[in-house]
């Protein structure tokens, strides 16, 4: 009986004193996409091991889904939001209440184009737009044919990735992008995209696609219509599919981000802000370019 006793009272002066186990909610905006899976599983393990909860809801692409997980995530108090917007503009909303419920929040990979955010974390899309527009023009030999599968229309990141390629491709006058469509960074739409350029285009030497999953679309419009020989694709994420197709020669390079260290590094920040430490605005996931080269 004392025993027992003695371990009710340690449960409630754990509860009393703020010593039980903290929860952060993290809204993802898809689990479709392989690379949201790799950043929730590092998010799982940088929890686990540091002795936090970690709520994951998927907001399956949809702004109205994830506002209202994100509702319920604050009616349950998490300690801290860490999310992923479906989209910069909708999520100000989400945030603002999370704001008003004195909950703080992190954005990682897209940020929040409003509200109090406490840290984003993120890569320099720009730069990975101009990784892939070297890794295109090398393979070229600096004169072709591009076409580009574009993401999500007026996302931060379809931006500056478009921007980036778009940037460094004036380096090379023999290089001819002939036509930027979107994909919504989709795999399924990326091949229905592709099968249109290549229709349009009977000569085309390159797809650069702002995210694996458009480029592994592109791989298998290419395929079908017995073209991949004679075009080079390019994508951004480094997930598990596109390093196969890499090695596969279906592939020539992607752009490395990182997902599963962004997360951890997300969670880390996430117990500096409820042991009541500061961190920084904005923080850049180094990136690195993939190429048979580095694989072999």
């Amino acid at each position: 009986m004392k025993r027992m006793l003695l371990v009710v009272l340690m449960v409630g002066l754990l509860a009393l004193t703020g010593l039980a186990a903290k929860t952060i909610g993290f809204s993802v905006s898809t689990l479709a996409n392989p690379f949201f899976v790799t950043m929730k599983e590092g998010g799982e393990a940088k929890a686990s091991e540091l002795g936090l909860k970690l709520i994951v809801l998927d907001a399956q692409d949809k702004p109205e889904t994830q506002f209202a997980q994100i509702q319920d995530l604050i009616t349950r108090r998490v300690d801290v939001l860490i999310i992923n917007p479906v989209d910069s503009d909708a999520i100000v909303s989400a945030v603002l209440e999370a704001n008003a419920a004195g909950i703080p929040v992190i954005t990682v990979t897209r940020p929040s184009n409003g509200g109090v955010v406490a840290q984003h974390l993120d890569i320099d899309n720009k730069e990975a737009g101009m990784l892939a527009a070297v890794a295109m023009a090398e393979a070229l030999d600096g004169k072709g044919r591009v076409a580009i599968l574009e993401g999500i229309p007026g996302a931060p990141s379809s931006v500056d990735r478009q921007a980036g390629f778009m940037d460094e491709m004036k380096k090379y006058p023999g290089i001819e992008v002939v036509a930027s469509l979107t994909a919504n960074y989709s795999r399924e739409e990326g091949a229905r995209v592709a099968d249109d350029i290549l229709q349009g285009n009977p000569v085309l030497d390159g797809i650069y696609a702002h995210n694996d999953e458009m480029a592994l679309g592109a791989v298998r419009s290419a395929i079908a219509a017995g073209r991949l020989n004679e075009i080079k694709i390019v994508g951004i994420d480094a997930t598990d599919d596109a390093i196969a197709a890499i090695k596969a020669g279906e592939m020539i390079a992607t752009v490395q981000q990182q997902p599963y260290l962004q997360m951890e590094m997300a969670v880390i920040a996430a117990q500096r802000i409820i042991n009541g430490a500061s961190v920084e605005p904005k923080v850049i996931i180094p990136l690195k370019l993939i190429t048979i080269d580095v694989l072999e």
